[in-house]
């Protein structure tokens, strides 16, 4: 049986289909690592350098939620791809003016690279659509930074302002 990615191909995503094509190859030279642990940091690591996202810390990421709404929705919110690939936009586009000259980001081909995978990675359906909390957590995990910085964030995800769990059914 074959492991590759299955997807729809249109006129629109043909490119970014063939980079996530292209992703996914690469990440198989990762499948000799032993330990599953090991191997999915491998992957994971790959997929944060191959979208620059080593560069994006995570209050760059936060700032992005905000200026994108992503911050006022509530969790369980469906967000279509439209929508995440403006947010990925703007984070590249603040990059692009953090980086020295020369060594800008195409920012068009990386965020339809980012949207691609994690359509494909999160999305349970079709529809294209992720929730807020899968988007939030997947680019919280991506970004660069101090782990108990990100801990932070994620845990004021799933809290209320008491500090206590919110429900799953409220995610």
């Amino acid at each position: 049986m074959d492991d590759s990615p299955s997807y729809d191909n249109t006129d629109n995503d043909r490119e970014s289909d063939s980079e996530l094509d292209c992703l996914y190859d690469a990440l198989k030279k990762h499948d000799d690592i032993r330990f599953a642990t090991y191997r999915t940091a491998a992957k994971l690591r790959y997929i944060q350098r191959r979208t620059f996202l080593q560069h994006i810390d995570i209050w760059n990421m936060i700032e992005a939620f905000r200026e994108n709404g992503l911050n006022t929705l509530e969790p369980g919110t469906l967000v279509n791809r439209a929508r995440m690939e403006t947010l990925l936009a703007s984070l590249y586009t603040s990059l692009n003016k953090r980086l020295p000259p020369g060594q800008n980001i195409d920012v068009d081909k990386t965020s339809s690279l980012l949207s691609t995978w994690l359509v494909f990675t999160y999305c349970q359906d079709d529809s294209s659509r992720l929730r807020v909390f899968s988007i939030k957590m997947a680019l919280a995990v991506l970004a660069c930074g101090k782990l108990m910085d990100k801990l932070r964030y994620m845990f004021s995800q799933i809290t209320d302002s008491n500090g206590q769990l919110i429900p799953e059914s409220q995610q």
